[in-house]
C-alpha cells in the first residue's frame, strides 16, 4: 500500500511533468528540462525542510524562507543558478494558476509575481553569504567556482585531496567563508587529479596491507553453499548460537537491557566451554554476537521480559539432529551475523572498514588465513603505508584504512566468526559461502 510520502513524491513528479509540458506548449525553445529539474530541488526542499509538501502552496514566509535560508544552506549553485531561481519559480506560479493547483492558503495570485521581484536582490545576497551556507556547501561551492565538475566524481575526488591537504587554518577559513585568496598550495585540476589517492575514485583500490587478489581463484559467482556440516560445526560463532538457542528454550527472564540475566550469562558460558567471569552479558562478545544475529534472524523474540525462541527464517538444528538442516542453519545464522554487521552504523556495532574489509575476509578465508601488519614497527623488508605524495609522510588515511579493516576483523573474531593467532585471522569455506551472499547483495544494492 502507498503510504503519504510515497504519494506525495508521485505527485510532485505528476505535477513537474505536467509543468514541463505547459512550458514548451508555451515558448518550443524553452529550456523545460533544467527549469523542471531546479523546481523539483525546491518542492523536494520545501517539503523535506520547510513540511510543506503540496505544490501548489506557496505563502510569504515558505517562499522567502525556502530561496533566502534552505536553498543556500544546503544547495550548490553558481552564481547563474542563482539568478533563475526566481525567474523559473515565478513561471511556475503562473502555471499554478492558470491549471487552478493555486492552493487556498496560498498568498493571493496576484501578489506572487510582485513579491518575487521584491525577492530577488534578497536571494543573491542570501546565496554570496557564507553564514547562511553550511561548510560543506561553502568548500564545495569554493570547488564550483574553480571550475571543478562536482558531477564528476574522479574531479569530485581530486578536489577534495587538495582540500584535505591544506593547512588546518587554510581549510577552517574556506569551510567558513567558502573563499580562499591565497592558497599555499594553488588548485591546479591536472596535478590534482595525479595527486589524489585512487582511494577516493569511484571503485577504489585494492588495499596496500593485503596480498594482491588470486586471480585464478574460484568465481564468486560459482560458489554453492558449503555442504559440509564439519566446517560449521567448526565455527564458534555457530556453535554458539546453536548452545544459546538450545539454553533459552521455552524461555528466559531479559534484564531492563534486554539481556540474560547474570547467573543465566554464567550458566551458558559454562556451556559453551568459556571462562564464566561475568558482570553483564554485553561484556561477553561470544554471547552478544550471536544473541544479536538469532535476534535480527527471527530465531529469539523478546516479549513482556521474556527471551524465548521463535522459528526463524531456517529452522535450527544440530549437526547429530540432522546434517543438512545443521548446515542450512549454520549458512543463515552466518549470513545474518555478516548482514547485520553490514547494515549497522559503526556506532552500533557496524562494520567500519568497508568496502576493505569485504576484501580482507575474502583473504582471511583463504587457505593461509590474513596476517594484518603492525603499522608502527613493520617486518624489515615489508611494505609499509603509502605516502601522501603531497607531504612525502605516511598517509594518515591509508593508515585509517588499515586500522578500520583490524577492528572490524577484531570484532568478528570476538564473536567466532574468525578465528585468531595474534595478528592472522582465519576463515573458512563456511564464512566464505556467507560472504558471498553479502556481497552479492551489496552489488545488487
Amino acid at each position: 500500500m502507498e503510504d503519504e510520502t510515497q504519494r506525495q513524491q508521485r505527485e510532485r513528479e505528476r505535477v513537474l511533468s505536467e509543468y514541463g509540458t505547459w512550458r514548451i506548449t508555451a515558448e518550443e525553445d524553452a529550456p523545460a528540462a533544467a527549469e523542471v529539474q531546479n523546481l523539483e530541488t525546491l518542492l523536494r526542499l520545501k517539503a523535506d525542510h520547510l513540511d510543506s509538501p503540496e505544490p501548489g502552496l506557496w505563502t510569504t514566509e515558505l517562499t522567502t524562507a525556502l530561496l533566502t535560508e534552505v536553498m543556500p544552506r544546503t544547495v550548490i549553485q553558481s552564481r547563474e543558478q542563482v539568478m533563475d531561481l526566481v525567474p523559473t519559480l515565478a513561471r511556475f506560479f503562473t502555471y499554478l494558476r492558470e491549471t487552478g493547483r493555486w492552493h487556498p492558503r496560498s498568498m493571493d495570485a496576484a501578489a506572487g509575481p510582485a513579491m518575487l521581484a521584491d525577492l530577488e536582490f534578497t536571494v543573491l545576497e542570501a546565496a554570496d553569504d557564507p553564514t547562511r551556507r553550511s561548510f560543506s556547501t561553502n568548500i564545495l561551492g569554493y570547488g564550483l567556482s574553480l571550475g571543478v565538475d562536482l558531477e564528476d566524481d574522479r574531479e569530485l575526488a581530486a578536489f577534495m585531496h587538495w582540500y584535505n591537504a591544506l593547512p588546518d587554518a587554510e581549510r577552517l577559513v574556506l569551510s567558513d567563508t567558502g573563499r580562499l585568496p591565497s592558497p599555499s598550495v594553488p588548485y591546479e585540476r591536472e596535478a590534482a587529479v595525479r595527486a589524489a589517492r585512487p582511494t577516493d575514485l569511484p571503485g577504489g583500490t585494492w588495499p596496500w596491507f593485503l596480498p594482491a587478489p588470486d586471480e585464478d581463484g574460484t568465481a564468486l559467482g560459482g560458489l554453492d553453499a558449503e555442504q559440509d556440516a564439519p566446517a560449521y560445526a567448526r565455527n564458534a560463532f555457530v556453535r554458539n548460537a546453536v548452545a544459546l538457542l538450545d539454553f533459552v528454550g521455552e524461555g528466559r527472564r531479559v534484564t531492563r537491557t534486554g539481556a540474560l540475566g547474570r547467573e543465566d550469562a554464567r550458566e551458558l558460558l559454562a556451556r559453551m566451554g568459556r571462562d564464566q567471569a561475568v558482570r553483564s552479558m554485553w561484556d561477553r562478545p561470544e554471547i552478544v554476537g550471536p544473541w544479536v544475529s538469532l535476534l535480527d534472524g527471527g530465531w529469539l523474540e523478546i516479549d513482556r521480559g521474556v527471551v524465548h525462541r521463535a522459528a526463524g527464517p531456517v529452522p535450527s538444528a544440530s549437526a547429530e539432529q540432522d546434517a543438512e538442516a545443521f548446515v542450512a542453519f549454520g549458512h543463515a545464522v552466518l549470513s545474518a551475523a555478516l548482514f547485520g554487521r553490514d547494515a549497522r552504523d559503526a556506532e552500533d556495532g557496524g562494520f567500519v572498514g568497508m568496502p576493505d574489509t569485504v576484501a580482507a575476509l575474502l583473504a582471511a578465508c583463504g587457505a593461509d588465513g590474513l596476517t594484518l601488519p603492525d603499522p608502527l614497527g613493520p617486518e624489515p623488508g615489508a611494505a609499509g603505508p603509502p605516502l601522501d605524495p603531497l607531504t612525502g609522510v605516511v598517509d594518515r588515511e591509508e593508515l585509517k584504512r588499515l586500522f578500520a579493516v583490524r577492528s572490524d576483523l577484531t570484532g568478528l573474531a570476538a564473536i567466532g566468526v574468525l578465528e585468531r593467532h595474534g595478528s592472522r585471522f582465519v576463515g573458512s569455506p563456511a564464512v566464505l559461502v556467507a560472504l558471498v551472499a553479502l556481497i552479492r547483495d551489496r552489488d545488487e544494492g
